[in-house]
């Protein structure tokens, strides 16, 4: 998201979080911290653009990671993906986290919205295609077997983000803690070295281009 300056336009009364996009200078693009939610609302709009229907989202001023919530998810996890290979988790992440995103609407009690885009930890873009390059890619499909360098991940209406399979897909980038419990359950302010950047909301988008499968492992 660009940084950007406009002294004539700028609204007076913006919340911290998206007042930040308009702010000079300070932390990189990339490691902003606080501007999820405006990326999230960017990629939504994005789906409803190119007829994906996304699932209706309403923020909710709360946040679901208790102490008690991260140990049940902790075991939905254990649950659903314990038994599974890296490489299997890695290989089916769009398909698994569809399988996540069941398991905790139920436990939650709440509706959970499928996100995709890329994910910047260390100075890389990690499973980032361009927007131009995800466009084609409804335009025109994309060739039997293809691979698409993309992430999926959940997003509840607090804006936490639950994502199941980021230990698998860069073991070497993950922390014990994250791979011991098998997913990441945080909030993006809580973030400090690990920024996640939605570009579309809902399975629409794999699921038009062919790259999700159902995961009917058991």
């Amino acid at each position: 998201m660009s940084q950007f300056q406009s002294p004539t336009y700028m609204p007076l009364h913006l919340p911290n979080w998206l007042s930040r996009l308009f702010k000079k200078g300070g932390r990189s693009p990339e490691n902003a911290a606080g501007v999820y939610e405006a990326k999230f609302e960017a990629a939504r709009a994005r789906t409803i653009l190119w007829g994906l229907q996304p699932p209706r989202f309403e923020p909710l001023p709360l946040r679901f990671a208790s102490a008690e919530a991260i140990a049940t998810t902790r075991r939905l996890l254990d649950y659903g993906l314990g038994g599974l290979r890296e490489d299997v988790v890695a290989a089916q992440r769009f398909g698994l986290t569809v399988m996540v995103r069941g398991i905790l609407e139920a436990q939650l009690r709440v509706r959970v919205a499928y996100t995709l885009g890329y994910v910047y930890q260390n100075g890389q873009r990690l499973c980032h295609t361009p927007i131009e390059g995800l466009e084609q890619m409804l335009r025109t499909g994309i060739a039997p077997g293809a691979r698409i360098s993309l992430h999926a991940w959940l997003t509840l209406p607090s804006h936490e983000i639950v994502d199941p399979t980021f230990w698998a897909v860069f073991p070497a980038l993950s922390d014990p803690g994250e791979r011991e419990a098998g997913g990441l359950f945080m909030h993006p302010d809580q973030m400090s070295d690990r920024t996640y950047h939605p570009q579309w909301v809902g399975d629409g988008f794999v699921r038009r281009i062919g790259t999700l499968k159902e995961y009917d492992g058991w």
